[in-house]
């Protein structure tokens, strides 16, 4: 488990981020956000009952987050897929404004994170 003063691994994962089937997949690396806090938390699976709840607080603080110059990565080891399917399925995930990393490789959450 990584600790404070730890580097965060680096990445390299294809992310849901719009429900535009022409936009809707982006990858998304430890590049991606360079100069701004990154918030990345994880929920075991998609489709489970209550991880929509935290999910979508996270969308509704998203601009607070924002205001401190911070993105947010959501991420489970569903892959891509599955997470734009979850979000069209979800009315509370819709609107998510924040990518969802696919880690069906599990190389990220293997880390250590």
């Amino acid at each position: 488990m990584l600790t404070v003063g730890d580097r965060f691994p680096g990445y390299e994962l294809t992310a849901c981020v719009s429900l535009d089937v022409n936009k809707a997949f982006e990858t998304i690396n430890h590049k991606s956000h360079e100069g701004k806090w990154r918030v990345v938390f994880f929920w075991p699976k998609d489709f489970t009952f209550i991880c929509p709840t935290e999910i979508a607080e996270f969308g509704r603080l998203n601009g607070e987050f924002a205001d401190r110059d911070a993105q947010v990565l959501g991420a489970s080891v569903d892959n891509e897929f599955v997470h734009h399917a979850w979000r069209r399925a979800h009315r509370d995930l819709r609107e998510s404004p924040f990518p969802m990393l696919g880690d069906s490789n599990r190389a990220l959450s293997a880390a250590g994170v």
